[in-house]
């Protein structure tokens, strides 16, 4: 289910690509680094949430001040040279995440646990020509092939599905199952999800399931 009115997509999109384009291009930040703070500060949740401050009340340029500032950081750039070309690789992995976020509804943290902004940087290339809709296609299979989130997380942590399971009191086999996606996590009884997620260090709704 998308967070706001697809009447408001297209500039959210716009925002998101200039933005990423002037991190990489005037302030010299990596599009992962950028991603980093622009989840890490708070605003990639309001974003995503369609907050009218960010998806069509500012521009892309204030949106990197906005999270530059957030996350502590003196860019020391006027604002007078951050002007943005609207194109290229860097605009364009800004413009196609805003709409894979706002089309599959999943949180700019999940989708950045799954796949790097340098792969889908790297998409622009086959894709940049090709309609939104092609690279959601392409980078969704991409996600599919991939673990659960679950066992991205367990993995990160150094832990042994033995282990979690001991450290969590959730049962091996339902670990397993999730992992194995044989049983929906995003069904999993709230419980149980709780002390995973307690374990892991993360969110519930990080070990959820988004498909399209």
């Amino acid at each position: 289910m998308q967070a706001y009115s697809e009447d408001y997509l297209f500039d959210a999109m716009e925002v998101l690509g200039e933005a990423f384009d002037c991190a990489a291009n005037r302030v010299n930040l990596g599009l992962d680094q950028f991603f980093e703070m622009f989840v890490a500060t708070g605003v990639a949740d309001a974003f995503g949430a369609g907050a009218p401050r960010y998806v069509s009340g500012s521009s892309g340029i204030e949106l990197v001040l906005d999270v530059c500032y957030r996350a502590g950081l003196d860019i020391g750039v006027p604002l007078a040279d951050m002007a943005s070309d609207g194109e290229g690789p860097d605009y364009w992995c800004g413009w196609v995440l805003a709409y894979w976020q706002w089309e599959t509804g999943r949180p700019f943290r999940t989708i950045g646990r799954v796949t790097t902004m340098e792969e889908i940087r790297a998409l622009y290339w086959p894709l940049h020509e090709a309609a939104e809709q092609k690279f959601v296609e392409a980078i969704e299979e991409r996600v599919a092939r991939r673990g659960a989130p679950l066992k991205s997380w367990r993995e990160q942590r150094g832990l042994s599905q033995v282990a979690l399971a001991e450290k969590s009191g959730v049962s091996l086999r339902a670990i397993q199952q999730y992992e194995q996606r044989c049983k929906d996590i995003n069904h999993g009884q709230g419980a149980s999800l709780y002390r995973l997620a307690q374990t892991l260090g993360c969110r519930i709704e990080d070990l959820l399931e988004y498909p399209l």
